[in-house]
């Protein structure tokens, strides 16, 4: 009796290692597959490499899964070595799976630039006694805003008051401010240049409402030779939150990166430089004011000034970079200076910086003799050390997290396909890239503005001398091998 339930027990125990090899077969087969088609799907692994690892690969699973599934579970420890063997498999492929569909949900996610999101506000001289709909008569707005059918019919909706168009910004808060208009409606990123120069206004005025406006861009998503130098504007909006929201471009850096040679030349553009902008005559602006009327303008006033075609544009804002830089697990910045800005004591030299701290690196100008020269430059720092430390090995060990976290911190004209084949260039060569930043310089003086009417406001006049070194600075990592 006892040696017929040993037999039985020996019975059960191969049956189930027979079923558990053959479960572990149907793993392992599965799991590769899905590992292949997110990594295949994504398409950011260099064909090197591709077909080095596929053949072996599936020469590898295909004889472990055939091993498996012939497993008669006479040799106990046979079977049970291929199941660890298995197991071990399922987790690289699953792993494998789960870096592809991280790289895929990233690129997918990137807001492609086609729309962006205008707030405008409606707002009334503070002690009036003027609300919406009641004693509010008479409502101003700019005549060139290029919104204004989607913008009067959302006032129409929201208020009884009478249309009345103005010129310009200056004309139509005076207005508000005289009385001549019970209210006004203009883009809520106006009343940060009314903060920044028109104080008195600023403060004696209050928001009864806002709405928003979603704009389609003129520039889509577009194809470029990612093999070939391009060139790339990077805009740093001065705002938190939603990156496709409409403001000041307080960061104007073009990055002009040739792959063949690994270089890539940072220009830097003050934010006051006083420049045409593009799509208007007469009065020139601030180059910041250009981001008020949205990407497209900012990236064509420098095309302009700079007689050079930009390629694609990659916007981020306050809480881009601060995500940015946390996700990559901090950078070292080199700064030039040692200073206090806010609740941070910056070194001269190496300073290892979270999120918070880099923003408030790139951010302050006060502590400067320079003022904005000088944050220009540490605005390149902190660019020059994110590149540095995107481009670096951590990065590709702590890839699937850092690209999973990095949902919609960008916005970007270039094409889904572009992206892929911009990390796969750097996995196909991984390397340090070289990166050389330069400034244009000018003198500052007071003047009226496009934006601001006759109200004259500090700018700085473009030095030539330093725009045609960018320019030819620029032309020469252009040159393609």
């Amino acid at each position: 009796m006892k040696l017929i339930t040993k037999k039985r027990a020996k019975k059960i125990k191969a049956n189930y290692l027979k079923w558990g090899s053959k479960a572990l077969a149907g793993a392992a087969a599965l799991s590769y597959l899905l590992a292949v088609y997110f990594v295949l799907t994504v398409s950011i692994v260099p064909t090197k490499y591709l077909l080095l690892i596929l053949p072996v690969t599936l020469a590898a699973v295909a004889g472990l899964v055939y091993g498996l599934i012939k497993d008669n579970a006479k040799n106990a420890r046979k079977s049970i070595a291929l199941g660890a063997t298995a197991a071990l498999v399922t987790g690289l492929c699953v792993y494998a799976a789960m870096l592809g569909a991280s790289a895929a949900s990233f690129i997918g996610s990137l807001q492609q630039g086609e729309y962006t999101e205008v707030e405008y506000s409606i707002i009334a001289k503070t002690g009036n006694n003027v609300e919406l709909k009641a004693n509010n008569p008479a409502i101003g707005y700019l005549a060139d805003d290029s919104n204004n059918e989607l913008v009067l019919k959302e006032v129409k909706s929201r208020t009884n008051a009478a249309p009345t168009a103005y010129s310009d910004l200056a004309r139509a808060t005076n207005a508000l401010y005289e009385g001549a208009v019970t209210t006004a409606v203009l883009r809520s990123s106006y009343l940060a240049l009314l903060q920044d120069n028109y104080s008195t206004f600023y403060k004696s005025s209050r928001v009864l409402d806002t709405f928003k406006i979603r704009v389609k861009n003129a520039s889509a998503a577009k194809a470029v030779d990612t093999t070939k130098p391009f060139v790339v504007y990077i805009s740093g909006i001065d705002t938190y939150g939603d990156v496709s929201a409409v403001s000041r471009s307080d960061v104007n850096i073009l990055a002009v990166v040739n792959p063949q040679t690994k270089k890539i030349l940072l220009v830097n553009t003050p934010r006051d430089y006083y420049v045409q902008l593009n799509g208007t005559t007469g009065v020139r602006d601030k180059l910041t004011h250009a981001g008020i009327y949205g990407v497209d303008v900012s990236r064509k006033t420098l095309q302009d000034l700079y007689a050079v075609n930009i390629d694609n544009y990659l916007r981020i804002n306050f809480t881009s970079l601060k995500t940015i830089v946390d996700r990559l697990g901090g950078i070292e910045v080199i700064s030039s200076y040692s200073f206090k800005s806010g609740r941070y004591n910056f070194t001269k030299g190496p300073n290892m910086l979270d999120g918070a701290a880099a923003l408030e690196f790139s951010r302050n100008r006060y502590a400067f003799e320079d003022g904005d020269r000088q944050r220009g430059k540490n605005q390149q720092l902190v660019i020059e050390a994110i590149i540095k430390k995107a481009t670096g090995a951590d990065v590709i060990v702590n890839y699937q997290s850092i690209l999973s976290s990095l949902t919609g911190t960008f916005q970007t004209d270039a094409s889904r396909a572009q992206t892929s084949a911009l990390i796969k260039q750097q996995l196909d060569s991984l390397g340090d890239w070289k990166v050389e930043s330069i400034s244009v310089d000018g003198s500052g003086k007071t003047a009226p503005t496009y934006s601001m009417g006759a109200q004259p406001l500090y700018v700085m006049e473009p030095n030539i001398d330093t725009v045609n070194i960018a320019k030819t600075k620029i032309a020469e990592y252009l040159v393609a091998k």
